[in-house]
């Protein structure tokens, strides 16, 4: 119980200092916005970047951790479609559904990865990340376009515009190609990647609203029960059937244990979504992890000893 308060105790108290600065005015909205603006733009393109740039892409069975990820993926989208439509639900809510049970909050995920003892861990999620960071960009905008909106043009062009998947793609491809980076240009990734997570945890701590969580509980409650315990254990479960290491294991349950990205929340505004849903999921999800993702690490933890 310990290590798992060790583990988690950063990017909890972040978050909680990042929700008291904002609730406190101490920093104003323009602050956090250019905050935010220069988190997605800059240092954590950065932090991508350097990380897949100098991950080890070669490692054992990253096809079968790969297969895990778009098999609980494909699970979770169809699942999701099913249930809107037998339900009848709002368009509106359909792209909150998808959004709040495939999108990841990267900060906490990797903040969590590089607290733990082993670098193993946090090479292999960066590797999802890159695979994973595209995928769920493309299906977040189909989930909140209506068919007759549909514009692939705009959703490619949305997509190359993209820093998050650019970087990605540059850092694998300087990966395969074992292009070089220059020392002084790397240490200036690391002083942005280092300044990305603290400064996106604090950012997460923003998006926290209360009042949203509170007009939506229900809604929210059962969408947050399902990311964060019900897909977890659904993936532990089926780890057992691959042959995985430990790091591995620990690597994936992570990524599917993470709230929801904040961004979501913007995203979701921007198409016309139930925003307001989005807003209390976000929320309610992001607090709610912090008991969650110590229970999930502690299950793998005591499973594998």
């Amino acid at each position: 119980m310990l290590q798992m308060i060790n583990i988690l105790f950063s990017p909890i108290a972040l978050i909680t200092l990042g929700f008291y600065l904002f609730q406190s005015h101490t920093l104003d909205e323009k602050f956090w916005n250019g905050a935010e603006k220069l988190n997605y733009y800059v240092l954590f393109p950065s932090l991508l970047f350097s990380s897949l740039a100098s991950a080890n892409m070669h490692m054992g069975h990253l096809d079968s951790i790969l297969m895990v990820i778009f098999a609980m993926m494909v699970i979770i989208i169809v699942s999701t479609y099913v249930f809107a439509k037998l339900n009848k639900s709002p368009d509106a809510h359909f792209g909150v559904y998808i959004q709040s049970l495939i999108r990841f909050n990267t900060y906490i995920g990797l903040s969590i990865a590089t607290t733990l003892s082993n670098p193993e861990i946090k090479s292999i999620l960066v590797n999802i990340l890159a695979i994973a960071i595209p995928f769920v960009n493309v299906v977040s905008i189909l989930s909140l376009t209506p068919k007759n909106q549909l514009n692939i043009k705009n959703i490619a062009i949305s997509l190359i515009k993209n820093p998050l998947i650019n970087s990605c793609i540059l850092g694998i491809a300087f990966n395969l190609l074992q292009i070089p980076i220059w020392t002084g240009f790397q240490s200036l990734l690391q002083a942005f990647s280092n300044s990305s997570l603290m400064l996106g945890l604090l950012c997460v701590g923003t998006a926290i609203q209360f009042k949203g969580v509170q007009a939506y509980f229900k809604t929210a409650f059962i969408i947050s029960l399902a990311r964060l315990c019900i897909i977890p254990i659904m993936t532990f479960i089926v780890l057992q059937f691959f042959e995985l290491s430990y790091t591995a294991v620990v690597a994936i349950m992570i990524f599917f244990s993470i709230p929801t990205a904040s961004a979501a929340y913007i995203l979701t505004k921007l198409l016309n979504g139930d925003y307001q849903l989005m807003a209390a999921v976000i929320s309610l999800q992001t607090i709610l992890s912090v008991f969650t993702l110590a229970i999930m690490l502690m299950l793998v933890q005591t499973y594998y000893s």
